[in-house]
């Protein structure tokens, strides 16, 4: 577990406020900007311990960054008017996602697009979608047998796949799924930490970049597929791409096939991924912590043969096991926005046009708000309850995700329907490693089939 106590930073690069009117912080060197991006749990860890409650990294890609490393400091920053921030990382995404993206949108055009976009992601509107992922969990699950090895994340990547394939592009079996299978694997592995975060090498001389872009533009040819096939579909359809291939804006304009590619990019970048990493770290935990199984297993079976997965998702030690796999393990490590006008941040003025954030790793590793912080207790979730300050696994304000609770059904679902079925052994110690956008298990958490439970 990273816990930040082995991890040392050389002593000349502290930068007092004196020198810059900022935060005291460091400088973003190589072996800086290394820890940062790829061991973040110890680099939040060693800044909390030297510099407290507030850090600002100097020189970074996209400038100079200030971060709030405690809850107070994130509801300072994500209570703010929404119109004195703008969106971080904008060229970074605008060449993944596109400029069209709510990643990139700011102001009045980014409410007015989320405001559109919302209800194609409400999990009341999209029927029978417990059903649907709990029948997908069982045909990939069901190719298990007892005593095969496996990689969790290798199994919760085709499961998180199949589940976006159905219930966001709304494809059947046939050559279309098989189809989106290719071009959803081929635009992932196209993304790595390198063209997310320096976007300098988001050009044609650089072969991963190409490679990403001819895999952008196969996506985009399935996606058209899909909008054709979708366009005769039932009124009534409604999966995602349906929802927004109907929604009309203010003036009754619809979306362009660019605009649904930039928010349908979106989802499969930033969702995907995220979901395998998070089905995978709960399994791991659930794993190594036969108790907690074994009490969400009778929390379940209490439910009766066959619950309805709404059902499930409302369980509370559901939600507990869910809630603190991603406490332990946030995917997302900071939330990002560039200042539009100054702005205060726990007592310090930061200038207009600096990027100021919040440290998710370092407030879900804050031993004052979670006791025992690198212990994986689910019960602290049903003991108390977290402020949107003090729990961000989906960011937060007026950015927060906006599929955050889509994913949170489909993770408790997900979950559910593989414990009641399968007995699943760990076989080693996890640890955490960059992948793309979000944090990922670095060996992908390798188990063994140990047995099948009746059901």
């Amino acid at each position: 577990m990273d816990t930040g106590n082995d991890l040392t930073i050389p002593a000349d690069v502290p930068v007092s406020t004196r020198e810059t009117g900022l935060p005291a912080g460091l400088r973003f060197g190589l072996v800086q900007g290394w820890n940062f991006i790829f061991r973040p749990k110890r680099s939040y860890a060693w800044m909390r311990r030297t510099y407290g409650d507030v850090v600002t990294i100097y020189g970074t890609p996209s400038g100079d960054v200030v971060l709030a490393l405690t809850a107070e400091g994130a509801r300072e920053v994500l209570s703010a008017d929404p119109d004195g921030y703008g969106a971080a990382h904008k060229d970074a995404f605008a060449g993944l996602a596109g400029a069209g993206s709510l990643l990139i949108l700011e102001g009045a055009l980014h409410r007015a697009e989320r405001k559109l976009l919302m209800p194609a992601f409400h999990v009341q509107n999209m029927r029978d979608i417990g059903h649907v992922i709990r029948d997908i969990v069982i045909t990939h699950t069901d190719r298990l047998r007892p005593g095969d090895r496996i990689k969790a994340l290798d199994l919760m990547m085709d499961i998180s796949r199949d589940v976006i394939l159905r219930v966001v592009f709304g494809v059947e079996d046939g050559p279309l799924l098989d189809e989106g299978r290719v071009a959803v694997a081929k635009v992932l592995h196209g993304v790595g930490p390198l063209i997310t975060f320096v976007p300098a090498v988001q050009a044609w001389w650089f072969p991963p970049w190409r490679k990403f872009m001819r895999a952008k533009c196969a996506f985009s040819a399935f996606l058209k597929r899909c909008m054709a096939e979708r366009a005769g579909a039932d009124e009534e359809a409604c999966d995602v791409l349906s929802l927004l291939n109907a929604a009309r804006r203010d003036d009754g304009t619809r979306l362009s096939h660019e605009e649904i590619l930039g928010e349908i990019g979106t989802i499969v970048l930033a969702g995907h991924k995220n979901m395998a990493f998070a089905l995978s770290w709960a399994l791991y935990e659930l794993a190594r912590h036969p108790a907690a199984k074994q009490r969400l297993r009778d929390e379940l079976v209490a439910l009766g043969a066959d619950p309805d997965p709404n059902l499930i998702a409302r369980q509370p030690y559901v939600s507990a096991v869910c809630d603190e796999a991603l406490r332990l393990h946030p995917i997302h490590t900071e939330i990002g926005r560039v200042c539009r006008a100054p702005t205060k941040l726990l007592g310090c003025t930061i200038p207009t046009g600096t990027v100021v954030g919040v440290g998710i790793c370092a407030i879900h590793q804050d031993p004052a708000i979670y006791p025992e912080p690198d212990t994986f207790a689910p019960d602290r979730f049903i003991e108390r309850s977290y402020s949107p300050f003090e729990f961000l696994p989906f960011g937060g304000g007026h950015r927060r995700c906006i599929g955050a609770a889509f994913s949170d059904y489909q993770m408790r679902v997900s979950l559910a329907t593989i414990v009641m079925r399968w007995e699943l052994e760990s076989l080693g110690e996890e640890r955490e490693s960059r992948q793309n956008l979000g944090m990922g298990p670095k060996r992908g958490v390798p188990m063994r089939v140990t047995g099948r439970r009746p059901t």
